[in-house]
């Protein structure tokens, strides 16, 4: 046997010579250390070999190798003091071959080290975690003439071991297949309960979400109304629920199905109800079906769609009100006092289009400063004229965006009552109102009138979503989901990961929004300004500090500031990342803002520094560049530069000071807070500070500084450009990546710990120790009550309620013995986001998480399961110095128990969970740990200044995926009469065109007319259809048959009018130029006239040019 005997096979090569330095400890010390320093060698090698950040010195020995910074960064202190003392062992090997002063006990001892370095790499760099074997000097070969019989025994008591050891695995396999196939068998042969009371789903469910919105249901013609005139014996039916109007009239039929049966199986009987209905009262009334946990709504004017709730009666009644009262939007004249611009114009018809051909969703992707919430003015306008829009709601993830929101369209439609519901409740005869999405929450379920729910499913006609890409996700989707009035959303940069899909919110496909304008064109056609920017480097933001390139006085401040307090040491160098982080340099940040006032763009005659913002990392660094503002400018006198973030108190007061033109501040440093949405046209520089890795948040960040502005540098002198100073070289990683990296959207603490219990729950029951099992069935019980809690605070939530069904299956505590795939992926999905902890402290939790993590690691043997112990014990010796606290005191001995390494071998899962109920209670004692920041005044300057590499927008349009969808549809309706005229090579008509432009832009979702433009520009819309489509080959042969029959052609002619048919049949047209290129002129190098002669040459010239004018209009 070996200490080294259990290597896995993708690292044996390299640990062949630590077997033989293991063979000659106790034969040749001196040899056992020159092994086992090649055994270290070998590991250095392969790791420089497979480790993507290291690349080899000019100096490859072992020593230099080990030094380099990239290799030493890789690895802990420990584990580099380990390696450099097995080399210094196998220097003194080296150069003491003869003076054998390497004893036996150096020996081990080197072989001790090796075999922990090389397990910890093996883990580090290996497919799979294995718990590292102890190190035994039993398992060391002893001298030669005595292992032999030693090893025979061994491998004789290891095979009859092995041998047992196979024969009861072989039993519990088929214990488990016998367990699996039982509950197979279960799953097919056991049927789902029955729901034995109709009428009481009703009462239960359906009854409770009408009287929500104000329905008498004591009334007698409401429940089980009569409906004569149906198909059956008695000629009369019984509606579930009717529901009446004012003047008497039916507004609503419900038809209600057991909770178990699909809600579309009482279609046709609803609407037979409502058409007798409309027999005898003259009013046909809209349709709900239910089964108690899902409805769906049809107005007889859209497809039948999902609902959350059902109408008020106002509600409907202005919903069959409108049947008659609507106008068509396209005779709505838009009021160019609002939108004046052509794409605004184009963005507005385009969504109304798109409402009028029956579509409930729009999404408009406009540049930054390009006036989306213009548009979405005008757009509000134009429904409310057209009485398709009564009430609107304006959505913003910001309390910033609402207010600047509500002002604007208070401006641009004075004539409609408006409420913020950040500030105020709404009114009767509110048309516009304003909120944030947590607001909105909120007041859902907590607005109600006498009359029950205040915001209903039906209160808003028309929902703007501002920034949509960012903002309708997670819990706030609900909002989406809730309210069932058109839906606009209003982005510059749309979401298109597979978890964030913005397009398919609105029922559009990936890449096509309902309209279009992006920077590039809008910097083209003059709307927006464009920038200049240029990526600047400080020699320390570039290279890190460097002690050895210091002068006297900045080495001394460098020893001071870094050195270690006991032993006076100090590192070579502080790396770049760390400026700005944790170092704050004065000089660094005093270059930098040398840079922008020297530099950037002037107002006031080239006197003061235009508007600014300043993108800084955290609220610290926006603080200090403050401060260094302050000391290099003094007689700015502290106004000039404002740092305005989420932190500062009156952060809004601020913002409307930094938007007036004429008041200070002129800089404004900030953290997230403007890096979106702000709009102050007067800016005309932008300073990044911060590195940043989404291409969303970039590009909106870059808007800041694209509005025009007139007269900004006086009379008729108007902003041109603007100026970027790009620090953190963001336009190179942009160059690089255009997409940048996206992060995914975050989970909540209770939904990860809600996962977490789940999978640890379920690892847990499959382990075959009882004690592990009683755990995992105690996890899952404590999951069973989250559910339950859940169902009984929240279940009237219209976050919950479409979750209820779902939700129900849970409260069954039976529905957790056997959690299947499917169950696990619907619980992840749909149940986690939901649940909530009555337990408030979030330190405590977050050690749950640890905790949990580490007993998940535990069990699948994952490499991280060191790393959570080591800051468990990090953790128990800080709360050991806290001692002056009782309760922490009262724990002392089991934190002293957990601070020794030895308390963790082997431990169980149990064992962890117990600890975790110990201590869980006093991780709030602990002290928030932050890094010490350090103030330098070391010397840096302006390294470098290039002009930035040209970066693009990724285009929100998708230019190929529309033409795909396009030709698609073409070629699916190839049997539409119009088409196959065209392919036919029929002579097209002006009413023919007009068919083709309503099939193609007025019907289905392909898009206007001039996203046709954009796409083929000024192709005519028959050539593209035939272009699509080909000529029939049958027709194209017949339209030469006379040219053919009346020449005898010679087998080149034949060959080249052959060419010519078939390329007809593929293409539908041809330039005539063509006929003088390949493929055709390689038939005859001479050309078509000396092929066919003049005469002939003209008749297939004029055949062509009529078959193309075929599918064009005169």
């Amino acid at each position: 046997m070996s200490n080294f005997s259990s290597i896995p096979q993708q690292f044996q090569n390299i640990m062949k010579t630590a077997v033989q330095a293991e063979s000659f400890v106790y034969d040749n010390p001196v040899i056992s250390g020159l092994f086992t320093r090649q055994t270290l060698e070998a590991w250095v090698h392969w790791i420089y070999e497979n480790e993507p950040s290291l690349k080899l010195p000019y100096d490859t020995s072992i020593s230099s190798l080990m030094k380099e910074p990239a290799f030493v960064d890789l690895f802990n202190p420990e584990v580099l003091n380990f390696m450099h003392t097995i080399r210094t062992l196998g220097n003194k090997a080296v150069h003491t071959v003869n003076k054998p002063k390497i004893g036996i006990q150096e020996a081990i001892h080197g072989l001790k080290l090796l075999h922990g370095v090389s397990w910890y790499l093996i883990n580090l760099y290996g497919e799979d975690y294995i718990k590292t074997p102890q190190f035994s000097e039993d398992e060391i070969p002893l001298a030669q003439s005595i292992q032999k019989k030693i090893q025979e025994d061994l491998i004789q008591n290891l095979q009859e071991e092995l041998k047992k050891k196979a024969e009861l695995e072989k039993q519990l396999v088929e214990v488990q297949k016998q367990v699996e196939e039982a509950r197979l068998h279960s799953q097919t042969t056991l049927l789902p309960p029955k729901d034995p009371n109709e009428a009481l789903t009703r009462a239960i469910y359906i009854d409770a979400l009408l009287e929500e919105v104000g329905w008498d249901l004591s009334k007698d013609n409401v429940k089980e109304f009569p409906v004569p005139g149906m198909p059956n014996k008695s000629n009369e039916g019984f509606a579930d629920y009717v529901l009446w109007g004012n003047d008497g009239k039916p507004l609503a039929v419900i038809e209600a199905k057991r909770t178990s049966r699909d809600i579309e199986a009482g279609r046709h009987q609803a609407e037979l109800y409502a058409k007798n209905l409309e027999k005898e009262y003259g009013q046909l009334p809209n349709i709900f079906l239910t089964n108690g946990y899902h409805i769906h709504f049809y107005d007889w004017e859209y497809p039948a769609r999902e609902v959350q709730g059902f109408y008020s009666k106002d509600e409907l009644e202005l919903n069959i009100q409108r049947r008659t009262t609507r106008s068509d939007l396209s005779e709505i004249t838009i009021n160019t006092d609002i939108t004046d611009r052509n794409y605004q114009i184009g963005a507005i018809k385009a969504v109304t289009e798109r409402f009028e051909q029956k579509h409930r969703g729009a999404l408009l992707v406009m540049a930054t400063g390009t006036g989306k919430t213009r548009t979405a003015a005008s757009l509000i306008d134009v429904l409310s004229k057209g009485n398709w829009v009564k009430r609107a709601l304006f959505l913003a993830d910001r309390t910033a965006l609402v207010t600047q929101a509500k002002n604007n369209l208070n401006d641009y439609l004075p004539h409609l009552a408006s409420a913020n519901l950040i500030t105020e409740k709404e009114e009767a005869g509110c048309r516009l109102v304003f909120s944030t999405y947590q607001t909105l929450i909120n007041l859902i379920d907590e607005a109600k009138s006498e009359e029950g729910r205040f915001y209903g499913v039906g209160h808003f006609d028309l929902i703007i979503f501002d920034e949509i890409h960012r903002s309708v996700y997670n819990k706030y989707k609900a909002i989406f989901n809730y309210f069932d009035g058109f839906k606009v959303g209003l982005t510059a940069t749309p979401k298109d990961t597979t978890d964030k899909n913005t397009y398919e919110l609105f029922g559009l496909t990936l890449g096509n929004p309902t309209y279009n304008y992006d920077l590039d064109k809008a910097v083209e056609e003059k709307h927006l300004v464009p920038y200049k920017s240029y990526s600047v480097q400080t020699k320390f933001l570039r290279e890190g500090i460097k002690y050895a390139e210091l002068s006297d006085e900045d080495k001394a401040e460098y020893e001071e500031k870094f050195g270690d307090p006991v032993t006076g040491e100090f590192p070579d160098e502080i790396e770049a990342q760390a400026l700005d982080n944790w170092i704050y340099n004065d000089n660094t940040v005093d270059v930098i803002l040398d840079k922008l006032m020297t530099d950037g763009i002037k107002v006031d005659g080239g006197n003061t520094l235009g508007k600014t913002i300043i993108f800084a990392k955290k609220h610290q660094h926006a603080d200090f560049i403050r401060k260094r503002f302050n000391a290099n400018y003094p007689h700015l006198k502290d106004q000039f530069l404002k740092v305005i973030d989420y932190r500062e108190e009156y952060k809004h007061d601020l913002l409307n000071d930094f938007k007036q033109k004429n008041k200070m501040p002129q800089i404004a440093c900030s953290v997230d807070m403007l890096d979106t949405g702000i709009d102050v046209p007067e800016v005309v520089n932008l300073v990044f500070l911060k590195p940043v890795k989404s291409s969303v948040k970039f590009w909106q960040m870059i808007g800041r500084g694209t509005r025009l502005c007139k007269n900004l540098f006086g009379y008729g002198e108007d902003k041109k450009e603007f100026l970027i100073l790009d620090f953190c070289q963001n336009f190179e990683f942009f160059n690089e990546k255009p997409r940048g990296i996206e992060t995914k959207q975050q989970q909540s603490l209770n939904e990860k710990l809600f996962i977490f219990r789940l999978k640890l729950s379920q690892l847990l029951i499959a382990q075959q120790d009882e004690e592990n099992k009683k755990l995992g069935f105690l996890l899952v019980d404590y999951l069973h009550l989250q559910v339950e809690s859940l169902y009984k605070q929240e279940k009237d939530s219209f976050i919950i309620r479409p979750h209820i069904k779902l939700i129900e299956k849970y409260l069954d505590r039976n529905s957790w013995n056997d959690i299947t795939q499917d169950d696990y992926h619907e619980l992840v999905t749909n149940i986690a986001p939901l649940v909530f902890d009555n337990d408030k402290d979030a330190a405590a939790k977050m050690f749950d998480l640890m905790m949990f993590d580490l007993m998940t690691s535990l069990i699948n043997g994952e490499k991280k399961t060191p790393n959570i112990i080591e800051k468990v014990i990090n953790i128990s010796n800080k709360l050991m110095k806290q001692t002056s606290i009782p309760q922490v005191k009262g724990k002392l001995h089991i934190l002293q128990q957990i601070s020794n390494v030895d308390y963790w071998i082997e431990i169980a899962p149990v064992a962890v969970d117990k600890l975790r109920e110990e201590i869980r209670d006093l991780i709030k004692f602990l002290e928030p740990e932050n890094r010490q920041i350090v103030y330098t005044s070391i010397d840096d300057n302006i390294a470098s200044v290039n002009e930035s590499p040209a970066v693009f927008e990724t285009n929100s349009f998708n230019k190929e995926a529309y033409k795909d969808k396009l030709e698609q549809f073409v070629k699916e309706n190839q049997l539409d009469i119009t088409i196959d005229k065209i392919r036919k090579n029929i002579k097209v008509t002006k009413e023919d065109i007009s068919h083709l432009e309503k099939m193609l832009f007025s019907q289905g979702t392909l898009g206007s007319k001039e996203v046709f433009k954009e796409v083929y520009g000024d192709k005519p819309l028959g050539e593209f259809i035939r272009s699509v489509v080909g000529l029939d080959k049958v027709e194209a042969k017949n339209a030469f048959a006379k040219i053919t029959n009346e020449a005898s052609f010679n087998l080149k002619q034949m060959e080249f009018m052959n060419l010519l048919i078939d390329y007809f049949s593929v293409n539908g047209v041809i330039d005539l130029k063509m006929l003088t290129k390949s493929p055709f002129s390689d038939i005859h190098s001479g050309g078509i006239v000396e092929l066919f002669g003049a005469d002939t040459t003209l008749k297939i010239r004029d055949k062509v040019m009529e078959i193309n004018n075929n599918c064009l209009t005169a």
